[in-house]
């Protein structure tokens, strides 16, 4: 995950534009890779995208920021149990 801390409106929109792509790239792009990614059989696994466009499937952080929101947990445990599209 990045470590880059926005401080101008404009940083913070780049950011978030990068973010938000991300998880369209995840969800649209790369649903193949996305789906074999959520592995049902590991713990608790979170979607997460990069200020560059890019996403990746981790386990939580330890620890957030109380000015982060927290992560969704277990984005992996229903997968199997449902059609691709509905899991989606």
């Amino acid at each position: 995950m990045s470590e880059f801390s926005p401080r101008t409106p404009e940083e913070v929109f780049q950011n978030f534009k990068g973010r938000q792509a991300g998880i369209n790239k995840a969800l649209n792009d790369d649903v193949a890779m996305f789906f074999a990614s959520c592995d049902p059989d590991r713990e608790n696994l979170s979607l997460y995208s990069n200020a560059d466009g890019s996403w990746v499937v981790s386990l939580p952080a330890e620890e957030v920021p109380p000015e982060l929101p927290e992560p969704a947990l277990g984005i992996n445990f229903a997968r199997d149990g449902m059609k691709r599209g509905d899991w989606l």
